[in-house]
């Protein structure tokens, strides 16, 4: 039987900052001497750039001396290290963030050096069947779950649903620009609404918008436009003044999407038996228990992100891959992998192995009341905590 189950079905996670914690796992100790100072970061309902944006600020340093492993949620408790070159040796405390001083150590802290994530995650109105909760907790070990890209990823399109990079991919620039200025933020979203506002209702008058530009780059595109008669050619050439972080990072979140459908077509060619769950920007499809010829395909299958210079090989699998890549493409509007281009300078699409399936280490369960439950487990880098409860909310709804 499948079953589709919305989103929005009863439960609450991330009600209060409390009921999500988060803490980093990396490898970076103090080692008594360095040019970089350690710290644990340990914030309050403030995303990762906005606090590290409060640090540079408060100390008076530029932001690219700070090094940082991953950003992590805003809407909680987050702990992780960053490190700043020549910083203080001094602990430092707000409202919004508490900095502890741990030492000095020789190398800085990246994205390389972080292994992964403990959370701590109490989730409301869950109905509680100890025996059934169990059950899936122990699927989950066995099985795993399909490693999509969860919500926060897509942050960028929530309120449009569409993506400035396939805009850009299928020279739509003028739309493009659209979504990723006046639907989209690549700041805090809060800060940049009267910006967005004026843009909605006085598009290609640009110049009445400038005054509420939150950031350097984005005040020299408007200045652009205003001063240049629109064109296809006029709007391709507002792209190239972006930011490049922003245009990398609406590029990703596209190639996140991609990879979703992609998973989602591999798990319908093996059969599996799955219940479907919707989420912004779709449905995810989740199993509960596989076989022994679709586990041999499946529990060790890394899929790419999809980049116009993937060359996909079996690396062991029965699967044609080129396959399901070129099904999903053909869906967008797109032929295969290789139209997946730009020529957008900072739009380039990289490519890396994720696998299929993501395994939550030392997952238990902690009863707080009938309709109240926390969850506590450790999940490698690049996977999403808030996948692991709706899998195991749904598994224990679905009959």
């Amino acid at each position: 039987m499948k079953k589709v189950i919305s989103r929005e079905a009863m439960i609450k996670i991330k009600e209060n900052i409390e009921d999500f914690i988060v803490s980093e796992v990396a490898e970076i100790f103090p080692e008594g001497k360095g040019e970089y100072s350690l710290y644990l970061l340990k914030k309050y309902n403030v995303s990762t750039w906005d606090a590290l944006g409060k640090i540079a600020k408060l100390i008076r340093i530029p932001m690219d001396s700070i090094g940082f492993g991953g950003l992590k949620d805003k809407k909680a408790i987050a702990q992780q290290f960053i490190t700043i070159k020549n910083g203080p040796k001094k602990d430092i405390k707000t409202r919004e963030f508490e900095l502890t001083y741990l030492g000095q150590t020789n190398k800085p802290m990246s994205k390389n050096l972080l292994l992964g994530n403990r959370f701590e995650i109490r989730v409301k109105n869950f109905p509680i069947d100890p025996k059934r909760l169990d059950q899936e907790v122990k699927l989950i070990q066995t099985y795993g779950i399909a490693n999509y890209f969860d919500d926060q990823r897509f942050g960028s399109v929530k309120s449009s649903k569409e993506f400035a990079a396939k805009e850009i991919i299928k020279g739509n620039y003028e739309r493009a620009l659209y979504l990723m200025l006046a639907e989209a933020s690549p700041s805090e979203i809060e800060k940049t609404r009267k910006l967005r506002d004026c843009l909605k209702k006085h598009w290609r008058d640009f110049k009445r918008c400038i005054e509420f530009a939150h950031l350097s780059w984005e005040k020299n595109l408007l200045k652009f436009l205003s001063e240049h008669k629109p064109s296809k050619r006029t709007f391709k050439r507002a792209l190239n003044l972006v930011d490049r972080e922003y245009l990398f990072f609406l590029g990703n979140a596209y190639q996140s999407y991609l990879w979703n459908e992609i998973l989602k077509e591999i798990l319908q060619e093996l059969g599996l038996n799955h219940f479907k769950a919707s989420y912004l920007l779709g449905e995810f499809f989740f199993y509960r228990e596989v076989n022994e010829e679709q586990w041999k395909t499946l529990k060790n299958l890394k899929l790419p992100l999809p980049s116009p210079k993937l060359r996909l090989e079996l690396n062991h699998s029965p699967l044609d891959l080129t396959r399901f890549y070129d099904k999903v493409c053909q869906k967008e509007g797109f032929t295969d992998l290789t139209q997946l281009r730009s020529f957008i300078k900072g739009m380039v699409f990289k490519t890396y192995p994720r696998p299929a399936v993501l395994f939550p280490e030392n997952l238990v369960w902690e009863k707080i009341s009938d309709q109240e439950v926390k969850f506590i487990f450790f999940l490698e880098k690049g996977s999403y905590a808030t996948l692991v409860v709706k899998r195991l909310f749904y598994g224990c709804t679905h009959s």
